[in-house]
């Protein structure tokens, strides 16, 4: 016997998790900016100086963490345990 149920996963958007973490490496030297939770305005700041001190340090890559959670769905047994 086989016996489905609903899940459903979107972005976990319990208390105290963050909507995103943020981090920017140079692709040139592999130096990286500190990660910061839900603002990625220190990371271009930190690119900008970072080209600042070494000019030809131009290329970066953002790197981006987000959050997910499965959850029951309708009519899904563990719907009912975790209300």
């Amino acid at each position: 016997m086989h016996a489905y149920a609903e899940w459903r996963l979107g972005a976990d958007n319990r208390e105290g998790v963050p909507v995103a973490i943020f981090q920017i490496m140079c692709m040139t030297c592999h130096d990286m900016s500190a990660a910061a939770d839900n603002d990625g305005s220190p990371q271009q700041t930190w690119a900008l100086d970072h080209t600042g001190s070494n000019p030809h340090h131009r290329g970066f890559k953002l790197m981006t963490e987000t959050y997910w959670r499965v959850e029951p769905g309708r009519g899904n047994p563990y719907q009912e345990v975790e209300s």
